[in-house]
């Protein structure tokens, strides 16, 4: 067996899958062959690393050509309109998470789950659901969480399984744009690059296709999503969603940087088998993070009407309340059902953020300075009003 993914036995293989012979010419084809490639880049890998590997991105890809196929097969798809969507946009771990929890609990809106992606067709508007497909995907979850156990003291909504709320990042996995650790945990060499390594217009071209695909024929129109770093592509985002409606939740950055590179060291530490360097990367990263603001404060679209800011502080206070004021933005009232579900919601134990304990952040533990952060976004603190 060769030490590297072969891009023809993987298409050859992902058509027999899914039966879409033919439909992978242009740009599902073209993103593959250009995973597998950067892949291939860092071998060379194992006999039994390049089969794993393979069938990571041969499930993915074949996925990707069912949709394709599934366009044939229900014309109406193409011609679904999807208006008005909520976003929740934001850093990871300030309170992205619980807002697109609660928000989905409404049940007249769509929201993209992990059974979507891994058993994306038929369509879910095609008909009654077959349970395997749920238990095929509570299975790939949960194989993930036995892999990388850190994930439910650290992002404890992953044990929702098929269940789960999905982050755009990981549908644009679907559409061969990424690699999200989910999908492609048995690949040694995955980077954080990886995640964010892709072209926003065109990632953004194929959520639509895919919110249009779950929409189809269900009666719903109203979306719900969550992209954590979207404000970095606020541009590409209303280009395909011009009515879109986003919510940036605010905390200080010196009290979620810690976490957001422990979590990053959790999982892909655990994906490569040994420890990385996070020591220096993390200061490579708040000093992006820190360009990539200040280019997005000197921008119009930090002002635009269509972003709502929202501090941290007032969605831990009063979370139901925070609903009602996003939902009369869009002219729309929280019904009794959807209230009644909001206050059962925040009253489980068992989505109680520390069901599996606390992670222990440290700064200390990657070598940076808290100061030296705290000082570093001290005009993001004092903008939104965050001190």
């Amino acid at each position: 067996m060769s030490d590297r993914l072969d891009f023809d036995d993987i298409l050859t293989l992902a058509e027999r899958e899914s039966g879409a012979y033919g439909l992978a010419g242009g740009e599902p084809a073209v993103l593959a062959r250009g995973l597998v490639e950067r892949f291939n880049a860092r071998g060379p890998y194992a006999p039994q690393q390049v089969d794993a590997m393979q069938r990571q991105v041969q499930r993915m890809l074949a996925g990707r050509l069912r949709l394709l196929l599934d366009r044939r097969r229900y014309p109406g798809i193409a011609g679904q309109q999807i208006e008005r969507p909520v976003f929740i946009i934001g850093f990871p771990r300030s309170g992205t998470t619980l807002l697109h929890s609660l928000l989905a609990e409404d049940p007249e809106v769509l929201k993209i789950q992990s059974w979507h992606l891994h058993s994306p067709s038929p369509p879910p508007g095609a008909g009654p659901i077959a349970a395997e497909r749920i238990a095929w995907s509570q299975r790939l979850v949960e194989q993930w969480m036995d892999f990388c156990p850190a994930q439910k003291a650290m992002h404890p909504y992953i044990d929702k399984g098929a269940h789960q709320l999905c982050e755009n990042e990981e549908s644009f996995s679907l559409g061969m744009h990424n690699a999200y650790p989910y999908y492609y945990f048995q690949v040694p060499t995955l980077e954080p690059a990886d995640v964010m390594a892709f072209e926003a217009p065109a990632a953004y071209r194929f959520h639509r296709e895919l919110l249009q695909h779950l929409q189809w024929n269900t009666g719903r129109t109203r979306w719900v999503l969550k992209e954590p770093g979207a404000q970095m592509h606020l541009e590409a985002l209303f280009e395909a969603y011009p009515d879109a409606l986003c919510v940036w939740p605010h905390r200080p950055l010196v009290e979620i940087y810690a976490s957001n590179v422990a979590l990053r060291a959790a999982i892909f530490d655990t994906i490569r088998g040994r420890p990385n360097d996070w020591t220096s990367q993390p200061r490579q990263m708040v000093q992006a993070m820190k360009a990539a603001f200040d280019r997005l404060m000197a921008s119009d679209l930090i002002r635009d009407p269509r972003i709502v800011h929202l501090p941290f502080r007032e969605l831990s206070a009063d979370p139901i309340g925070v609903v009602r004021n996003i939902y009369a933005r869009q002219g729309l009232t929280v019904g009794a059902a959807f209230a009644e579900r909001l206050v059962s919601w925040l009253a489980d134990p068992q989505n109680a953020v520390d069901r599996y304990g606390r992670y222990p952040y440290s700064y200390e533990a990657f070598g940076l300075d808290r100061d030296w952060v705290e000082e570093l976004f001290a005009d993001y603190s004092r903008y939104f009003g965050l001190d």
